[in-house]
């Protein structure tokens, strides 16, 4: 589950970027909505369709892992042997061949798995618990029924928004035509079903609530959603853009409704006016769509499975699933090396259920050496009764695991729920103390589970540690936050250098992002100086609107800088490479940059054209043309034909609908002589000649 969550995230993300850098600008919105609905469907079903064999990346990635797989099953038969013989000597052999404490290989992705679903959970009460509410408000409170519509009155300053066939409003807040505009936007939002766009995201998010890409990509179908309904209405006769525009700037509440709404959005104000008086898109740059097949091609060639080993990989996955099981009585076998001794637990059933742990030597007292004889090891959760001898520095003998009733009756007054048989052997390996629970309670956490209490054991989070966070700045700071962060290995050295590269208002999520991508303080200055200094990007200038949400947060500023890093570090954009383009004598913004990237366009492609008298082309025509695979020696095949002013566009146009030069020089010899190619596009698309 966690490998297929990685996945959809990995794809998720490349859809993200795709739209963030090829469609956001464009003004077909309900071809944007209907990409991103797609997309987000596409991102959790692809990673489940198997791939032909010829068609993976993987295939060596899986033979090779076949191959640790049958080491691991021969590795377990041979303990089955062994077990079988009784013999010292037989143990001995095994536990020489046992390199690490494979139960410390587990509880690592033990620890993944708890804080997945942990993450899960909290999410799934927390979307439940929006929708009981919503539920709760348009049944409690009076409405006004207007055919399908139902129009919710609410009281207090509240903003207004929609929720399936429900429209949440104050009256008394707005003069007539404003409320009148605010019932027609939310009626759009009904109409088409927005509500169902919002769920479906939300639920996406409750999967995908440690990818960052997927917050982002839930906000650009909240914005595409807004962008649409302002569209939708101003093509309206009756409404009066200039009109509708100030009414957004009067809708101002400080109490915005839940995330499953659709609302009366005024958390892009700037970005919806700036949409409302763009120029629309034109039809010929519908390309850029048709570049999401081969990106999502390239994922499901990446990351899928190959047809040939599917199978076999999830039932060698199932079998070693039995090797993180520890039961409470079996066999053990152990062999000492310096002060330690290394304990291989077997049930006693024999189905290669086992767990190897390791211990200090001066945890044992009287080790029986001459003959055979029982000796124990205490913790806090419980005791381990071993029976058995040792031959030299190996030993083998049977075990029983107690548990400590007091031990168990101290976590139930602490509010932690467990089950003896199958949480008391794993708080005895993890050395889960009352202390531990102490310095938790002394640091200020009075509510902790199971889930919380056996990462943070197993990783040895410290009061120290927790004390060096909090200390270097991050507030309200939670268990579940603590524990990617300690995998992590993230430190108050870390947290101090992130801050010194500019970003003060850093949080625990995000930090866990940047360390997760491999972003430093370095990575993020230097990023900082190729944008100021190199690139010098310009910046689109918002309308002068005297309102409070006409403006960004240093907060909002910040997480653009950092998602914008995020995604220069996973397209490896370095300074380099921003060099290479200024060095040439082009200057491109970070967004732009990114499609060049992931289009593979140089400063040689960009410069072909510019030695064919073009000038600097932007982004937008360097990108539309190598995503056709169009190149300078095309251009010139166009020109060629007699073409007077031929422009980036006429070519892009006419590649898009396949208007070749061949085909025009065809249609010439027919008879059709147009001085214009725009004339030949339309034969070729509308006529179909």
């Amino acid at each position: 589950m966690i490998f297929y969550a990685l996945n959809v995230a990995l794809i998720l993300a490349g859809c993200f970027l795709f739209y963030k850098v090829l469609l956001q600008k464009e003004t077909f919105f309900p071809l944007n909505r209907f990409v991103l609905l797609g997309c987000l469907f596409l991102s959790f079903s692809l990673p489940l369709i198997p791939v032909p064999q010829q068609w993976s990346f993987r295939k060596a990635n899986i033979e090779v892992s076949i191959f640790e797989s049958k080491t691991k099953i021969q590795s377990s038969e041979q303990a089955v042997n062994s077990k079988t013989t009784q013999t010292v000597q037989a143990g001995s052999s095994k536990e020489n061949n046992t390199k690490e404490s494979f139960f410390k290989d587990v509880s690592l992705l033990d620890v993944v798995v708890w804080a997945y679903w942990l993450g899960v959970a909290v999410f799934g009460i927390n979307f439940l618990f929006q929708l009981c509410i919503l539920l709760y408000k348009s049944y409690s409170r009076p409405f006004i029924q207007d055919g399908r519509f139902r129009i919710v009155e609410l009281s207090g300053e509240q903003a207004p928004c929609s929720f399936a066939n429900n429209i949440f409003i104050n009256p008394e807040k707005y003069d007539w035509d404003t409320y009148n505009q605010i019932i027609l936007h939310e009626k759009i939002h009904i109409q088409q079903g927005h509500s169902y766009d919002i769920i479906l995201a939300e639920l996406a998010l409750i999967f995908q609530w440690f990818n960052p890409f997927a917050w982002f990509y839930r906000k650009a179908m909240e914005d595409n959603l807004e962008f649409l309904t302002d569209n939708e209405l101003l093509s309206h006769s009756d409404i009066e853009p200039t009109s509708y525009q100030m009414s957004l700037v009067k809708v101002s509440a400080p109490n915005f409704p839940a995330s499953l709404t659709t609302n009366y959005n005024q958390s892009i104000l700037k970005k919806r006016l700036l949409m409302m008086n763009s120029k629309k898109s034109n039809i010929n740059s519908t390309w850029k769509y048709l570049c999401i097949v081969p990106l999502l091609l390239v994922c499901v060639s990446l990351f899928n499975e190959p047809v040939a080993f599917g199978k076999s990989t999830k039932t060698n996955a199932k079998n070693n699933n039995k090797f993180m099981q520890i039961s409470n009585k079996g066999t053990w076998f152990a062999t000492i090396k310096n002060d330690k001794i290394n304990i291989r637990f077997e049930d006693e059933e024999g189905n290669n259920n086992y767990s190897n742990s390791e211990f200090l030597l001066s945890e044992f007292k009287n080790l029986p050496t001459a003959e055979k004889g029982t000796f124990s090891l205490t913790r806090d959760a419980g005791t381990i009764q071993f029976i058995g001898k040792f031959d030299g520095n190996a030993g083998m003998g049977n075990y029983e695991f107690k548990v400590d009733d007091n031990f168990f009756n101290f976590l139930e007054k602490e509010g932690v729920t467990a089950n003896k048989e199958k949480d008391g052997m794993v708080f005895y390996m993890i050395k889960l103390k009352k202390d531990f629970i102490a310095m938790l309670k002394k640091q200020g956490y009075t509510q902790f589970s199971k889930n919380d209490l056996i990462p943070l054991c197993a990783m040895k989070v410290t009061g120290e540690y927790i004390a060096s966070l909090k200390n270097a700045g991050l507030d309200n700071l939670s268990l579940q936050d603590i524990i990617p962060l300690k995998a992590l290995n993230v430190d108050a050295a870390f947290i101090k250098d992130i801050k010194s590269s500019g970003y003060k208002n850093i949080t625990a999520s995000k930090l866990i992002t940047l360390k997760a991508q491999g972003i430093d303080g370095e990575f993020l200055r230097n990023a900082k100086n190729a944008s100021d200094k190199e690139m010098a990007p310009t910046r689109v200038k918002s309308p002068k609107i005297n309102t409070r949400t006409d403006h960004k947060t240093n907060g909002d500023d910040e997480d653009d800088e950092l998602g914008m890093a995020i995604a220069k570090k996973a397209m490896n954009i370095t300074a380099e490479f921003v060099k290479t383009f200024t060095a040439a004598g082009f200057k491109f913004t970070d967004e732009e940059l990114l499609g060049m990237k992931s289009l593979g366009i140089t400063p040689e492609y960009c410069k072909s054209f510019e030695d064919l008298g073009l000038g600097k082309l932007d982004s937008e025509d360097l990108l539309g043309m190598k995503a056709l695979g169009i190149t300078a020696a095309d251009y010139n095949e166009y020109k060629k034909l007699g073409f007077k002013n031929l422009t980036v566009e006429n070519v892009v146009s006419a590649k898009a609908t396949g208007t070749t030069p061949t085909y025009i020089a065809e249609m010439k010899k027919k008879g059709h002589n147009y001085s214009s190619i725009e004339k030949y596009v339309e034969k070729k698309v509308v006529l179909g000649l």
